[in-house]
């Protein structure tokens, strides 16, 4: 688990299934599932893309990324975030995926590009180079040396300047395995740049740079919170080997029915219901609409206190809102509490729980009406 985090010793495992089915677990209990189409248009995807439309409803261009008709989305306020320089309809830039496309909606895009590593994220697009470090890292003199290690990266000639972050992973991790690191991914982006302009040279939009969706799922937490990593490939082990080494010791072969093997086979069927139920004989249900998702809450066969079982019952709903990727505004639905104290004692508590997920979910407050509002990012 994530040092910063106040949840006890969490034991953490990844279990993969083929070359695009991914399971992670936190004490045995299914937070994260992802099956990939391996489309070239997935999250975090790099391409050169052209702007073809302004629309001035939406503030922003429609984009071709070469998805056919299906046009990206391309905010205005994201452009001036990343440069000073005006685009135009015909105009070329680079961008990432931010979210991938569904039905007959196209993807969103972002010129603010991100290149994640183990120990960095370089920042290479922004106008103002900063040096940013994980609001988890709270040790202070972990953060002083971090800062000083970053102020370091600009005396350096063989290194170039960009803003960047220090991931959670930094903390205990060496000077010299974050500056490993931090070079490499400046490589990188030098030859997504090569790679770009020459895309642009011959007037062509496309994918630049595809990352494996397996490992970017792995990324989402730092590679020190896993205890262990099954596969079912030889393939997929040599990819986690030659990308996270730190992963080696950990690796485990489970070459047949490894869901089975591994207790949990029954994942994919949970998701397709709206009912779940809770140890403690209450249910939660899960509704989504086109607007947003509403969860209710109800007490059932429980005999424990409404107070208890609202605390079981946001425990479950922050780990469905990572297992279903549910995004966008959540209206959760508590059973009323006895005492008025236990509801935003409630919030707080879902707070704590919302810094476990990647996404950082904004858990908004109790409404008029008595409800919990949360907004969350798909992943």
């Amino acid at each position: 688990m994530e040092k910063s985090d106040n949840f006890g010793n969490l034991k953490r495992e990844c279990i993969i299934r083929g070359t695009s089915e991914i399971i992670i677990t936190e004490n045995g209990e299914a937070v994260l599932y992802k099956v990939s189409d391996n489309s070239k248009f997935m999250t975090s995807n790099i391409f050169a893309a052209r702007i073809t439309e302004y629309a001035p409803q939406l503030n922003s261009y429609f984009v071709d990324i070469g998805d056919g008709s299906r046009r990206a989305l391309l905010p205005v306020s994201d452009i001036m975030k990343a440069t000073t320089k005006q685009l135009r309809v015909g105009d070329f830039c680079l961008a990432q995926i931010t979210s991938a496309p569904r039905g007959k909606k196209g993807a969103q895009i972002s010129t603010q590009i991100r290149l994640a590593g183990v120990y960095t994220v370089l920042l290479p697009c922004e106008k103002n180079i900063n040096i940013n470090i994980s609001g988890k890292i709270r040790d202070c003199v972990a953060r002083e040396r971090l800062a000083a290690l970053g102020e370091s990266f600009f005396l350096d000639s063989a290194l170039p300047e960009y803003s960047m972050i220090f991931r959670t992973e930094s903390e205990t991790a060496s000077a010299k395995e974050i500056i490993g690191d931090y070079s490499n991914l400046c490589d990188f982006w030098q030859s997504v740049l090569q790679k770009y302009n020459a895309f642009v040279s011959v007037g062509r939009v496309g994918l630049i740079y595809e990352r494996n969706p397996i490992l970017s799922e792995i990324l989402k937490y730092p590679i020190s919170s896993y205890t262990k990593v099954s596969a079912d490939t030889t393939e997929m082990l040599d990819k986690i080997k030659s990308e996270f080494s730190d992963l080696i010791p950990k690796l485990e072969f489970i070459p047949n029915r490894i869901f089975s093997v591994k207790s949990v086979d029954n994942v994919v069927p949970s998701l397709l219901g709206r009912r779940v139920y809770l140890k403690s004989g209450a249910d939660i249900i899960i509704e989504k609409t086109e607007a947003l998702t509403v969860i209710d809450v109800n007490s059932s066969k429980s005999n424990l206190s409404y107070h208890k079982v609202n605390l079981e019952a946001a425990t479950e709903i922050m780990r469905q809102l990572r297992l279903r990727d549910i995004g966008g505004i959540i209206i959760c639905d508590f059973i009323e509490p006895e005492n008025k104290k236990d509801r935003p004692a409630l919030v707080e508590f879902m707070r704590g729980l919302a810094c476990i997920d990647p996404s950082k979910p904004e858990i908004a407050g109790i409404t008029q009406l008595g409800l919990i509002e949360i907004s969350r990012k798909r992943s």
